[in-house]
This record gives C-alpha cells, structure tokens and sequence, in this order.
C-alpha cells in the first residue's frame, strides 16, 4: 500500500485563488455601486430637504391659526396671509405670518410678527426666513365650505409637495367663559 499525503496541488491552489480574485472584485464592485448610490441619495435628500421643513412650517401654520386666513391671488403665485398662529418659529405666543413669492429668483419667504402690514415700514419689526428659491408654485387654496386648505409648493428640479389641512375652524374660537371661583372676583393689588 502506498501512503498518501492530503496535501492540494499547485494547480489546484491557483485555481483556488482564481476564484477568490474574481469573487472580492465583485464584491468591490458591488460596494462601489452601493457607495454612489448612497451618495446621489444623500444630495437628493438634502436638496428636498428645504422643502419639506417648509411645507411643515407651512402646515403648522396653518393647522395652529385661528379662522382669519386671506389668500390673495398675484402673477403666477398667492399670497397667505394668517393674522394669528400660535405656531411661532421665532418665540412670539401669537404671531401674524405672511408667504409670499419674492419675484427675484422666485424665492419663497415667511414674515412673521406681532402686527404689521405689507409693504413693511420701517419701525415694523419682524423676521423674514427664506424657505426655498426657485419656486415654480406655490397656490393655496380654500375649499368653498372655507374648512380646508390646499397647498402646493413646487421647487425647480424637485418632486412637488402638496397637502392638505382639513376641519379648520368656520368661526373664532369662543371667549374663555367665567366660572363660580372667577365670577365676581376681585384682582388683588401687588
């Protein structure tokens, strides 16, 4: 009987290696795709991401203001205006905000503050934020019962952002009623 050694033989070892060769190129190759195409995710969602904070900033708006909303109507884009929203992005309790589409570059803008009107004098204080440039539209739209808005906001080169609030109040909400504790009740002095 012959004695045999388990050992593998140099062509056996080549082919061997071969293999590996062809199977980490794949892998590297699949990497690199994964690499690229996490990459093109990255600037994709950090272009939309402008106009995703603005259309949630435009839906607080509007989802924490009270029933005086006016839409006005210009070239190609609206104007909102909400006289009174409790959501304030710059620390106010009550804040009149205004959207608008400044006509260089298309740039969209919120002016929030106390009280104001439009064009600004120069003692109104209040904050302008640009939210996009480039605006292609940007409509809102009330349904005829006036308790539902429709907005659409569309950015050059992006996916259009569109949505909807719904069961918006028809009338002011009522005045805070006084209970027995409060009736007739007098305000110490300090």
């Amino acid at each position: 009987m012959k004695n045999k050694k388990g050992a593998f033989t140099l062509v056996e070892v080549l082919i061997s290696i071969s293999l590996l060769s062809l199977v980490l190129i794949a892998l590297y190759k699949s990497a690199d795709i994964l690499r690229d195409s996490n990459r093109h995710l990255f600037h994709y969602l950090e272009k939309s991401t402008d106009t995703l904070k603005g259309s949630n900033t435009l839906y607080m708006d509007l989802l924490q203001s009270d029933y005086n909303i006016t839409i006005i109507t210009e070239d190609k884009f609206h104007r909102l205006l909400i006289n009174n929203t409790r959501n304030s992005i710059h620390g106010l309790s009550h804040a009149k905000v205004v959207w608008l589409v400044y006509k260089e570059n298309n740039t969209l803008l919120r002016i929030e503050g106390g009280d104001f009107t439009l064009p600004l004098k120069s003692d109104e204080r209040v904050n302008i934020d640009v939210i996009a440039k480039d605006i292609e539209l940007f409509k809102v739209y009330k349904s005829k019962k006036k308790d539902k808005i429709l907005a659409m906001i569309k950015i050059k080169a992006q996916e259009p952002q569109i949505f909807m609030t719904q069961n918006l109040p028809l009338k002011p909400p009522p005045p805070p009623k006084e209970n027995n504790a409060t009736k007739g009740a007098k305000v110490p002095k300090l």
